[in-house]
């Protein structure tokens, strides 16, 4: 459980995480926690429940606890919202208890109209600076702060597998290019291993690990093989990834609006699902996403940005109630 002191600088973060967005016109919307459906990913499982009638038990249907608002954010951005954003809780099921995992977080979502990642990435760079400038000197860490609020490092995911993985001149649309790379770093390939897991393999156990952990990183043109809702060009797609004391804080999308991709994408991480430990219907909603406004949105978890500013390891120290 977090001190009082931790207490009160949470609650500042949020308040100056409020701050930055409504100065800048965006509208903070409270969207449910449950959801009739949900945005198939392959690699999440969820939390169901069931919604009953006194009057009428037979009628009891599931809801699902939302691992992200982007569900409910996606229909408002459809019907003329605008820029909008939301603070909160969301819940992620059978995942690995670790340091930095927790089954119900807060994030921070926001999606700009008329945006795409690149801008994105230029506004959560201030967003560093502003949280540390507005914070600074009211945090027992100080050092914390100085880290957040550095210069951003930029590279692609191609530069860090050179840079920390020693894969020069790597492509990711290169056929077995993934399996050569899994080879060559010493990794087990087994024959069920897709391009996606050998992909992922690769960034969590010789990328991520070796990231500055002394100023904020971010790494763009995620390949197009990892299943997303990012606007993609060619083998890679408009997609970062923010890094914070080396923990992974931050991802954002210029988001997909193709209605065929959207559809695509639907039944490419249903079928991928279909083994899930918590089934749940697909968001068929999302294709009303097709009407929106060119958008890019963010995802920001909030525990570990706290965590981040001061300079703490464990995220049962910045949660009431681990």
């Amino acid at each position: 459980m977090m001190s009082i002191e931790v207490a009160r600088f949470r609650a500042r973060t949020l308040s100056t995480l409020r701050a930055f967005f409504d100065e800048r016109g965006y509208l903070e919307v409270d969207t449910p926690i449950l959801a009739p459906e949900l945005i198939p990913e392959a690699h999440i499982e969820a939390f169901a429940t069931d919604l009953m009638d006194p009057y009428a038990p037979e009628a009891t249907a599931k809801r699902y606890l939302v691992p992200s608002p982007e569900v409910w954010m996606k229909r408002l951005l459809a019907r003329g919202y605008g820029s909008i954003y939301y603070l909160g809780k969301v819940f992620r099921n059978n995942e690995s208890r670790s340091r930095i995992h927790h089954p119900e977080f807060t994030m921070l979502e926001w999606y700009t109209v008329e945006a795409d990642a690149e801008s994105q990435a230029e506004l959560t760079a201030h967003l560093c600076a502003h949280l540390c400038a507005h914070l600074r000197g009211r945090t027992p860490d100080a050092e914390g702060c100085r880290t957040v609020g550095a210069p951003v490092e930029r590279l692609t995911v191609a530069e860090s597998f050179a840079r920390y993985a020693g894969l020069g001149g790597f492509r990711f649309d290169a056929p077995e290019s993934l399996r050569r790379a899994a080879a060559q770093l010493g990794l087990h390939v087994g024959p069920q291993e897709s391009d996606e897991d050998l992909f992922q393999r690769i960034l969590l156990t010789h990328v991520e690990p070796a990231l500055p952990t002394d100023h904020p990183v971010i790494l763009t043109d995620y390949p197009s093989l990892v299943p997303t809702l990012a606007r993609a060009r060619g083998a890679t797609c408009e997609r970062w990834e923010l890094y914070l004391a080396g923990m992974e804080i931050a991802n954002c999308y210029t988001e997909e609006r193709d209605p065929s991709r959207l559809a695509e994408f639907l039944s490419h991480e249903t079928a991928r699902k279909r083994d899930a430990r918590v089934p749940h219907p697909p968001a068929e909603s999302l294709l009303e996403f097709a009407s929106a406004p060119e958008c890019s949105g963010a995802a920001l978890g909030v525990d570990r940005l706290v965590m981040a500013l001061l300079g703490l390891r464990e995220i049962a120290g910045v949660i009431f109630f681990p």
